[in-house]
């Protein structure tokens, strides 16, 4: 009898990393609002470093992505 599991082990299932660096950057970009919030800086460091967070945190999940989308699409 076959498992169920191997029926749904594909190349995709790296998306299952994906889904925990997610996890991980979601906890980063919350610090970073808790360091906005509670140190007193300027507006524009306010705003530079939510930007660089949500910026860098969100092209690193996107980059991610894309590569395993890529691999499965190449049928890697």
């Amino acid at each position: 009898m076959k498992s169920s599991r191997s029926d749904t082990n594909n190349s995709l299932d790296r998306l299952d990393a994906v889904k925990l660096e997610l996890a991980v950057v979601i906890g980063l970009v919350i610090g970073a609002l808790v360091v906005v919030w509670r140190v007193e800086m300027s507006h524009w460091a306010d705003l530079g470093l939510l930007a660089l967070t949500g910026f860098g945190a969100g092209g690193w999940v996107a980059w991610r992505t894309r590569i395993i989308l890529r691999d499965h699409h190449d049928g890697t």
